[in-house]
């Protein structure tokens, strides 16, 4: 009995002085606030790694038992799922966000990759080529307006109503209108027009893709866009045409104000693009042209990469212009679509690197 309680006395002793071997790592970190067991050491003057390290070697989850430590409710987490649950959207998804803002694109299936087969052509329906509204300029105002007999070129505008300041009422708080003759409909117009005279077809909608809205005009547009392709097969330019939303000083070129231009490059950043390279390989040829016919007519470098497709992942050769901004005049808007249909015609007819097809 008194050797058992003498081996009991040195297994005290060991175990009071005697540190765990040094490769003994706790479970549980430390928290600022001690323990009561480190408190009580501590006024023993009991190195800290001493006991507590045998016990941590000898029960390794001791640490959890012996550490204080605060509940914490992940509030973020909470209510995430929630919302998942509900609506089945992932907030930390960026496509899911752009989804609970524009609903028809998760309708939108992703872009072929492989090379697609030719498509015959389809017909135009009736109905869509009989659509007219008097106020639209050129073309007796026809919704989609036709400029020869195999369109290389087609134009649409998604932001439709877009106008410039001196032509909207005073106190107006937006630089929109449906006075098509003044908006951004009859810039599209007077570039069709420009085309038709350097010989190039082209077809130009002008469907009121703001007619529910500016959230909803990509929307629209969108579906806009693929009409036009489904029944003109031969366009090998998509454009969207728009004007800067900011105020846009004008060029002076040949001793007249012309309209800025700005061409617009969605990437494959947040959505599918697989022909962004090809978008911006055209965009590029038509900036180089430009500034040849017309020294200071770009914008900046007149390119300006975003990381938004912008219904840009459509086919190759689809891009988007911006030409002036909010208080350019509609004569600055003529004069710069003149150029520009002279630069297209350049690249269109470019025989070193022809534009694809859409279907190689």
């Amino acid at each position: 009995m008194a050797l058992y309680a003498i081996t009991l006395g040195l297994a005290g002793v060991v175990l009071w002085k005697v540190p765990a071997h040094p490769r003994s790592v706790p479970v549980s970190a430390p928290l600022a606030r001690p323990s009561r067991m480190d408190q009580w050491l501590s006024r023993l003057t009991v190195p800290s790694g001493t006991l507590r390290g045998w016990l941590s070697r000898a029960i390794p989850l001791i640490g959890v038992a012996l550490e204080p430590r605060a509940n914490v409710v992940h509030w973020g987490a909470v209510i995430e799922t929630g919302i998942e649950e509900v609506t089945g959207v992932r907030l930390r998804s960026v496509t899911g966000l752009l989804e609970v803002e524009i609903p028809l694109l998760s309708r939108i299936p992703p872009p072929r990759t492989e090379t697609p087969r030719a498509k015959p052509k389809t017909r135009v329906p009736r109905q869509a080529l009989e659509a007219t509204d008097p106020s639209l300029p050129g073309d007796e105002g026809r919704v989609w307006a036709v400029l020869g007999a195999e369109p290389l070129v087609g134009l649409y505008q998604t932001h439709s109503r877009e106008s410039f300041w001196p032509y909207v009422s005073p106190g107006s708080p937006t630089a929109y209108s449906t006075r098509w003759s003044q908006t951004i409909v009859a810039v599209g117009w007077w570039l069709a027009e420009d085309l038709a005279r350097e010989n190039i077809g082209v077809v130009q909608s002008r469907v009121d893709n703001m007619a529910d809205g500016l959230l909803a005009s990509y929307n629209e547009s969108y579906t806009t866009a693929r009409h036009l392709l489904e029944w003109f097969p031969t366009v090998r330019l998509l454009i969207d045409v728009h004007r800067q939303g900011n105020e846009v000083s004008a060029a002076t070129i040949h001793g007249q104000k012309v309209a800025k231009i700005l061409w617009i490059v969605g990437t494959d950043q947040l959505l599918p693009n697989p022909y962004w390279h090809q978008n911006l390989d055209i965009v590029q040829r038509l900036v180089k042209v430009l500034n040849h016919l017309a020294p200071g007519i770009l914008y900046g470098n007149g390119i300006d990469v975003v990381p938004y497709r912008y219904n840009q992942q459509l086919r190759p050769g689809s891009l988007m212009v911006e030409i002036g901004g909010t208080n350019s005049t509609l004569a600055e808007e003529r004069r710069a679509d003149g150029f520009l249909a002279q630069a297209i015609r350049e690249v269109l007819g470019s025989a070193t690197r022809p534009l694809p097809s859409g279907h190689d």
